[in-house]
């Protein structure tokens, strides 16, 4: 995907909720409808590994997580996740 592609991707509201859905669909590994710090884990690593990014260590996942958690339930929201997917996408963008 080129970088006016993606962008348009961040930018459209539909095609955004419709990428965000569909991250946290493969990220909600347990199916309950929320992320939790461990599925953030995993995400995390598994997208810095194919980008060739050293992996977060535990304290970085925790600050990620805390960051996200904007309510401090202990658990992201759709919503709360959203966030995380804009910030990875425009750092895709800045980085292609």
């Amino acid at each position: 995907m080129d970088k006016e592609a993606l962008k348009n991707k961040i930018t459209d509201e539909k095609v955004f909720n419709e990428m965000c859905d569909a991250t946290f669909k493969n990220a909600d590994l347990n199916q309950n409808e929320v992320i939790e710090r461990n599925e953030l884990a995993i995400l995390l690593k598994s997208i810095y590994n194919s980008l060739g990014i050293s992996a977060p260590d535990e304290k970085e996942i925790d600050e990620e997580f805390n960051r996200l958690d904007e309510n401090n339930d202990g658990k992201l929201s759709k919503e709360e996740f959203k966030i995380l997917v804009k910030d990875l996408a425009l750092f895709s963008v800045e980085n292609m």
